[in-house]
């Protein structure tokens, strides 16, 4: 399958989904600077979002430079991924209403989990076709990626569930700093050959 044109289809849709997310912020009726404040939480949810998708845009990016062919199976568990992706508009915008509100962060986590499976899938996917064929250094790498280090690592996941539990039922609000901090720490800790791919 033409790798170049599996690229291209994800990054499209990926564009198509922030530009959803944008598309979400209501602009004020007044013309008063503190009409805005209405909106700070789906600023806040809509900034958390952003910064979810594109570290993980970049990861992605990192795996399908890497990888020297795209399979059948790979194509399909990339679009599962990019169907888990699509919800985080939804989730966003749901959040944004009452960040504190129990029902969006617990769908919020849903989607979060799900995004993150078809992601540990997907990576484990292009890391196995590229080991079946030879290409032993790329599975490598791959697999180094501290993201799917950390998704993979029952220890890392069993203590994320039990925060996740504990900040969803007594302070729901605090999901969206869990959320950045991980993302940050674990999806922005890339693989120090990254840089170099892209130049």
């Amino acid at each position: 399958m033409n790798k170049s044109r599996v690229e291209a289809f994800t990054d499209a849709v990926i564009a198509i989904i922030l530009t959803i997310m944008i598309l979400e912020f209501k602009t004020p009726e007044s013309a008063k600077l503190s009409a805005i404040l209405s909106q700070v939480p789906y600023m806040i949810s809509y900034a958390v979002g952003w910064l979810f998708i594109g570290i993980a845009w970049y990861n992605h990016h990192y795996m399908f430079t890497k990888t020297k062919l795209v399979t059948r199976k790979i194509f399909w568990i990339n679009n599962i991924w990019m169907f888990t992706t699509s919800f985080i508009p939804v989730a966003t915008a749901w959040v944004g209403r009452d960040l504190n509100a129990q029902g969006p962060e617990i769908f919020y986590a849903i989607v979060y989990f799900f995004w993150s499976f078809a992601y540990v899938i997907l990576t484990y996917a292009i890391a196995k076709a590229n080991e079946n064929a030879g290409h032993k250094e790329i599975a490598i790498s791959i697999r180094h990626m501290k993201i799917y280090r950390a998704l993979t690592s029952w220890q890392f996941v069993g203590a994320e569930i039990i925060i996740w539990v504990l900040i969803l039922i007594y302070i729901p609000a605090l999901q969206m700093v869990l959320i950045t901090f991980q993302v940050l720490v674990v999806g922005g800790n890339v693989n120090e050959d990254s840089d170099k791919l892209f130049e």
